[in-house]
C-alpha cells in the first residue's frame, strides 16, 4: 500500500530543461568543457549523465562547483519558469487522498519553495535536498532511515535514468515519466516499475497499486 509520494523537482514538477541546457552552457569557458550544441539536445536526452559529461569533457571533480553555480543562476530564472501540464491537479489530489508528498532535488529548497510559492503549489510536506548527482539513493535511505517508513509504502516519481537507479539500489518502486529530460528509451534501458506518458496517469497507476 503507497503511503508517500516522493516527487523529482526539475524536470517531473517543473519544466525547466531548456533553462537547465542554457546553464550549463554558460558555465563552459569558466570550467573548460565543451559546450552542448542545441541541434544535439534530443540525443542528449537519450544517454546517461555520466556519458553527458564523458562526451562533453566535464571532470567529475569539477559537478559539485558547477552544480552550486548552475543551482545559484538557476534562481534567477524561477519567476519565468512553468509547472508541468497537470501536475498542480495531480499534487492536489493525491494530497486531498491522504498521501504524503515529499519533493526531491540537488536544486536548493529557497528555490523550489520560491517556484512552489509563486504557482500557488505547496503540496509538499517536506523537501529533502538531494546533495550529489550520482547518489541519490543515500538519500532516500536517509529519509526511510530517518522518518521508519516502510520502503513498500513508497513511490518515487521521476524524469531521469539516475532516478531508476537509485530507486533499484533502495528497493522502492519508481514511476518514470516520459516528459522529462531523459527520452524513454533511456528509461526503458533501467527497467523502471511503471512508466507514464502524462501527469494523471500517476495518480492512476498509484490508484492501480493500492488495490
Amino acid at each position: 500500500m503507497i503511503k508517500t509520494v516522493i516527487f523529482d523537482f526539475d524536470g517531473t514538477i517543473v519544466e525547466s530543461g531548456q533553462v537547465v541546457f542554457d546553464l550549463f552552457n554558460s558555465f563552459a569557458d569558466k570550467y573548460k568543457y565543451t559546450k552542448m550544441p542545441q541541434e544535439e539536445s534530443d540525443y542528449i536526452r537519450t544517454i546517461t549523465f555520466k556519458e553527458r559529461f564523458k562526451k562533453f569533457n566535464v571532470p567529475l571533480w569539477k559537478i559539485p562547483m558547477l552544480t552550486i553555480d548552475i543551482v545559484k543562476k538557476y534562481k534567477e530564472e524561477i519567476p519565468h519558469l512553468e509547472p508541468i501540464g497537470d501536475i498542480k491537479s495531480v499534487l492536489k489530489t493525491l494530497k486531498e487522498s491522504g498521501f504524503q508528498l515529499i519533493l526531491v532535488s540537488a536544486n536548493s529548497q529557497e528555490n523550489i519553495k520560491k517556484f512552489l510559492k509563486l504557482n500557488d503549489m505547496d503540496y509538499f510536506d517536506e523537501i529533502l535536498r538531494s546533495h550529489r548527482f550520482f547518489g541519490r539513493h543515500i538519500t532516500l535511505n536517509n529519509y526511510v532511515k530517518s522518518h521508519n517508513v516502510q520502503r513498500e509504502n513508497i513511490v518515487f516519481v521521476g524524469d531521469e535514468h539516475r532516478d531508476i537507479i537509485a530507486c533499484k539500489k533502495s528497493d522502492i518502486k519508481i514511476i518514470s515519466v516520459t516528459w522529462g529530460y531523459d527520452f524513454e528509451v533511456l528509461l526503458q534501458e533501467a527497467q523502471p516499475d511503471y512508466i507514464v506518458k502524462e501527469p494523471l496517469d500517476i495518480v492512476r497507476t498509484i490508484e492501480g497499486i493500492n488495490k
